[in-house]
């Protein structure tokens, strides 16, 4: 694929993301995304099979580059501390950064109940950030940074992508609690004691 392909090609699905979350599946038309993208609906049908296929592209896109920007950032932690101080702010920068990836997730959730292609990529993008937040768990666990259980640690995984998920519906209905340092006290003992710190 060519650079300028590549680059249409991540215009229209950034529009894509931007616009379900704002919009919805269900009220989002191939001519909003290639209006929002400017480019054609014929160069976007040429590029993407249907509305499902190019959804389904938008989220794994969507899912990549959330993880490579934030999940990454966590693999320099040398402290539980620290570790759950990056958590809380991931959290954070993506609330305030990428507000509308979070509703998208909650929106392709919704999708995904009447969509098999949209339910498996949901799946397996939900599937890898689990997968990959446990490889840095155990990592860390075996680095002497935390102290887990491995046979735990996927339990632990989903347990703190619940919490994770669950502050950020809040968060997008309240947004001044992301300033609200008395918030953030709990928040933080909750994950040291996940990462078997019990000061």
């Amino acid at each position: 694929m060519s650079k300028a392909v590549q680059e249409k090609s991540e215009r229209i699905l950034k529009a894509a993301l931007v616009l379900l979350a704002k919009k919805g599946y269900e009220n989002t038309t191939i001519n909003d995304i290639a209006d929002a993208a400017s480019v054609s609906r014929g160069l976007l049908h040429y590029y993407f099979k249907d509305k499902e296929d190019l959804v389904s592209q938008a989220l794994t896109f969507g899912f990549g580059s959330m993880w490579e920007s934030s999940i990454g950032s966590l693999a320099g932690a040398t402290t539980a501390q620290a570790l759950a101080d990056g958590m809380i702010d991931v959290l954070k920068k993506n609330m305030q950064q990428n507000p509308d990836f979070s509703a998208l997730l909650f929106e392709m959730w919704v999708s995904s109940r009447r969509s098999d292609k949209i339910k498996k990529v949901f799946s397996e993008g939900l599937n890898g950030t689990v997968d990959e937040l446990k490889k840095l768990l155990e990592l860390a666990s075996a680095a002497g940074i935390i102290k887990i259980d491995s046979a735990e640690s996927e339990g632990i995984v989903r347990i703190l992508l619940a919490m994770y998920h669950g502050l950020a519906i809040q968060l997008l209905t309240n947004p001044e609690k992301l300033r609200d340092k008395r918030l953030w006290i709990p928040v933080r003992k909750l994950l040291l004691m996940a990462f078997g710190d019990r000061k």
